[in-house]
């Protein structure tokens, strides 16, 4: 199964301010929509995860769920 590799990293904040986390994947995404973020639940979340999967699937292409993920939409916890 490929991750699905972003062409750039997406950096998103990880417990606040000062933690940075640069998330290169789709594998990496799904990781933190799921257990980074699992109750956030929105339209915007819903759909990232949704792109994530069909990444992994290899129905889509890496592009898709980089697009989907770095769209702002929550805050880490």
């Amino acid at each position: 199964m490929d991750d699905g590799w972003f062409d750039e990293p997406v950096s998103v904040m990880i417990e606040g301010a000062s933690k940075i986390r640069n998330v290169s994947s789709a594998r990496e995404a799904a990781e933190c929509l799921l257990f980074r973020w699992p109750s956030t639940g929105g339209r915007s979340h819903h759909a990232a995860r949704k792109a994530c999967l069909a990444v992994l699937e290899g129905q889509k292409k890496s592009i898709v769920a980089r697009r989907a993920f770095a769209k702002p939409r929550m805050k880490a916890s």
